[in-house]
């Protein structure tokens, strides 16, 4: 085979070096992901700059514009334009100062970055009567520099953010979107720094309004409203070189998700692992399963154990001794829970049994900051009660001894102790004929029983209610007539930053589910009518639950999650569990089931009946 000549050969095979154009371009595809991400650089820079007050102000989910406006110590003309070159930076200037990082930014890399893909104008003064500087940067070129007059302080405007890589800006969601993550970082950074009075302003409209303070519950008040507020625990321990405070939620107050846990690590927001999980084992045997707490932590430490370096977004952390950091947070948010009055546990006793039992950290391993230190009551605690959902999950397994399921395309195998009580040759659930079986009562009246000449079904009486209102709801949502019910009073609800603008997008989508909000304040709003399928539920309950639903989408959030509102519903209007029913009320549930287009397994895909044929019974008794 002939050598290809030097001409024929692909420039990609030499190296050379990339002009700082397209470097700064690389670089932003790190730091600057979306808007939200320039919001969060230029309000660290602000911090950084002993800001007190930040105005935040963004257009069109801030694609068109972003606005970042602070009183903080402000930069000369020489630094205004040096803080676009990049890896220029104020904030280290040794190798000593990379291990011990007490500043957000240190890099260099955000405004060059942020300058690489957007019209960016920096205007900045040390101090008005001396005038400042207006810098104005596009696609990385210096456009102008001048001196202006302005207060001390720094304001960098960001124009049309990606317009020179469209490939970039087409991946951007809508405006609603991108401003929701705008108000989750905003309300990051609002928690951090209860000290600092933040405004955001969306397309003109105030969105969050926030008074300075030293105390964070008030902070946290402000943010998510009295209510969480009220549920909170407060967590203070310190031990040799770590230190953690903040609040964490009792067990009864919890979440479907981890939206709502802000884990601080000397100020910085981090998404780790390490304290993530030992504040779950914190909360062991105290959460039910799939619920999640609130919390929000802050965890301070000598700078030098903790890597704040090794994540593009600063959005990880390594500790230098993982295990003692998980040792301390775990014991710390168990000696909280145990020093409060919200634990919905019975009084202690000195009896033990099989219930669940803690034993607080000693003396030296946490030193707790509560009147009462937990480590001075060793006790043991009866098991709560199970919730009824608690108890369904101990009956089906309390069942599963006699026998199991496993499902196919056709049919379902019941087995007990390795016989098959179902085998494949019976009949297969799919041509299962309800009306041909009579009710006979019920099982724990969880259970529907009922008998024929083909054998016996058991029927799941909740899932089976939840399956006939899931379809009803579904078809009257789909025809836009859905009932609703006006509220004799309306009820005034009050909401985050994050949720109420979540709310505020979707009323639409709100509506056609029966559900009437009318924007009522800063964050709160006015609930005027429900869905008559929830008339005897807690509307805001629900109305929490559906905004749970919605904050783990990106645009268009509930009319995403649509279906899975409409599951909730029905889950939560349902026949419970442990509820009696009187016969006709079965044998109406029964035919209102056989009527659905789906009337084996429930919305969320599980069984709502096995099927013992009677052959196979006769067969185990050896009767056949």
């Amino acid at each position: 085979m002939n050598k290809r000549s030097e001409s024929e050969k692909s420039p990609m095979s030499r190296i050379h070096v990339l002009p700082d154009a397209l470097s700064n371009q690389i670089a932003a595809g790190e730091v600057v992901e979306r808007p939200c991400s320039v919001v969060k650089e230029l309000v660290e820079n602000a911090v950084d700059a002993g800001a007190r007050k930040i105005l935040i102000e963004a257009e069109q989910g801030g694609k068109e514009l972003i606005r970042v406006d602070d009183d903080g110590c402000g930069m000369s003309m020489e630094d205004a334009e040096l803080s676009f070159e990049r890896h220029a930076t104020s904030k280290i200037s040794s190798q000593e100062d990379l291990v011990r990082i007490g500043t957000f930014g240190f890099r260099g890399e955000a405004l060059p970055s942020i300058g690489s893909v957007a019209k960016v104008r920096l205007t900045t003064s040390l101090d008005e009567n001396q005038g400042g500087q207006l810098v104005s940067v596009e696609a990385g070129e210096l456009k102008m520099s001048k001196q202006v007059g302005r207060p001390r302080g720094t304001q960098v405007e960001v124009r049309h953010l990606f317009f020179n890589t469209p490939a970039r800006r087409k991946f951007l969601k809508s405006d609603s979107a991108e401003f929701s993550h705008i108000v989750q970082v905003a309300t990051q950074q609002a928690l951090a720094h209860p000290e600092i009075h933040f405004t955001l302003i969306h397309n003109g409209r105030k969105i969050l309004n926030t008074a300075s303070t030293d105390q964070l519950l008030y902070r946290i008040a402000e943010l998510f409203g009295s209510d969480l507020a009220g549920e909170l625990v407060q967590v203070d321990a310190e031990v040799g070189d770590y230190r953690l405070t903040g609040f964490i939620s009792s067990p009864v107050f919890t979440r479907s998700n981890r939206n709502n846990q802000y884990v601080y690590v000397n100020g910085r927001l981090v998404r780790d692992k390490v304290v993530q999980h030992a504040t779950q084992q914190g909360y062991s045997h105290l959460l039910p399963k799939g619920r999640h707490p609130v919390i929000f932590l802050f965890l301070e430490m000598d700078p030098a154990l903790v890597d704040v370096n090794v994540h593009p977004a600063k959005a990880e952390v390594r500790f230098a001794f993982q295990s003692d950091v998980h040792r301390f947070v775990s014991r710390a948010v168990r000696g909280a829970l145990s020093s409060s009055d919200k634990l919905p546990l019975a009084e202690p006793t000195q009896e033990s049994g099989a219930g669940a039992t803690y034993s607080p950290p000693s003396a030296h391993s946490v030193q707790s900051h509560h009147d009462q230190p937990s480590a001075q009551r060793t006790m043991e605690w009866k098991r709560e009660e199970p919730s009824p959902r608690e108890h369904q999950e101990a009956l089906a397994q309390s069942l599963g001894a006699l026998y199991q399921s496993e499902a196919s395309d056709t049919h379902r195998d019941v087995t007990a102790g390795g016989m098959t009580l179902f085998e494949k040759k019976g009949i297969p659930l799919s041509k299962l004929i309800y009306s041909e079986f009579e009710p006979i009562g019920q099982l724990e009246n969880s259970f529907i029983i009922m008998q024929g000449k083909k054998g016996m079904v058991i029927v799941d009486q909740h899932i089976a209610h939840e399956r006939v209102l899931y379809e009803r709801f579904r078809e009257a949502a789909r025809d836009k007539r859905v009932e609703s019910q006006q509220l004799l009073f309306p009820k005034t609800l009050e909401f985050s930053p994050v949720e109420a603008q979540i709310l505020t997008d979707e009323l639409p989508v709100l509506k056609e589910l029966g559900m009437e909000l009318e924007p009522f304040g800063e964050n709160g709003f006015l609930l005027r009518s429900v869905p008559a399928i929830l008339k005897n539920e807690d509307p805001e309950r629900v109305l929490r639950d559906i905004l749970e639903l919605a904050e783990s989408g990106e645009g268009n959030a509930l009319q995403n999650k649509f279906d899975d509102i409409l599951i909730m519903m029905s889950c939560k209007s349902a026949i419970k569990i442990n509820q009696p029913m009187e016969l006709n009320q079965i044998r109406k549930l029964i035919s209102d089931l056989e009527a659905t287009e789906m009337p084996y397994t429930c919305p969320h895909g599980r069984p709502i009946s096995l099927l013992f044929d009677m052959d196979d019974i006769l067969k185990k008794f050896l009767r056949k």
